[in-house]
């Protein structure tokens, strides 16, 4: 393995933990039993062979996707941060923590894979991680205009994004109603659904809405569609990714 390598990887080690510092927030110092993160840096420094004020400038870098300062969906992303942030943002957040278990503790055969699919530089990944952070911004733009778009005000939104449900939000006292919100940089373009988004779309029919928020780079506009799965064309798409296996060595004998 040459140099060039060593440092790709080295620098795939931290960039993972900084996304999941920057994703996970407290619940990062807590799971791993740390009080600062003065703390938390020194250990991952220690862990990757970089120093505190990296591993925090790496978790700011993150901002765009989980920041809640002013202005962080304005701030770029280079291409080794999105693809990061493309192969680990489906990942569950206990699989997350347990990816940083294994980094920290150099269990380097368990993250090899995970390296391996991230310093692969793959179009398609980087491009997920851009579908990724214009979906942020649209889910930005929605709550500050929820009671234009759809009618309701902010406080009546429930926030579902983490809940893994098939939709991004909900409605308070209207639980039959699921929102989905996708973006787009300009006026027209492709949006993907999972199949857990499509399938609940076709579940729930004309109390499926989706909110697609276009002309993102320029001034936002937005369009809203009941019932997609009905309305609108799509076609199934398969692609690799990186996702988390749970392994357990049990006998049936106690």
């Amino acid at each position: 393995m040459s140099s060039d390598d060593e440092k790709t990887e080295e620098m795939i080690r931290a960039l993972m933990i900084g996304y999941a510092m920057s994703r996970l927030d407290r619940t990062y110092l807590e799971a791993r039993g740390l009080k600062t993160w003065k703390e938390a840096y020194e250990e991952a420094g220690l862990a990757v062979g970089r120093g505190q004020n990296s591993i925090k400038n790496l978790r700011d870098a993150f901002d765009p996707l989980h920041g809640t300062k002013r202005g962080w969906w304005q701030r770029p992303m280079i291409r080794s941060r999105r693809r990061v942030a493309a192969e680990l943002c489906d990942v569950s957040d206990q699989a997350l923590l347990a990816l940083v278990d294994r980094v920290i503790g150099e269990a380097e055969a368990d993250v090899d894979g995970v390296v391996a699919a991230m310093t692969d530089c793959e179009a398609d990944t980087v491009n997920v991680a851009e579908r990724l952070l214009t979906g942020r911004r649209a889910e930005a733009f929605f709550k500050e205009h929820s009671q234009e778009i759809i009618g309701y005000s902010r406080r009546a939104i429930i926030d579902l994004r983490d809940a893994a449900c098939g939709y991004d939000f909900g409605i308070q006292r209207r639980p039959e109603l699921a929102i989905e919100v996708k973006g787009l940089r300009e006026e027209k373009g492709d949006i993907l659904f999972t199949d857990r988004e499509w399938s609940e779309a076709r579940a729930r029919g004309a109390n499926y809405l989706v909110v697609i928020v276009g002309n993102l780079v320029h001034e936002p506009t937005h369009r809203v569609i009941a019932d997609p799965h009905a309305i609108l064309a799509a076609q199934c798409r398969y692609q690799r990714t990186v996702s988390a296996l749970w392994r357990s060595n049990v006998s049936v004998n106690g």
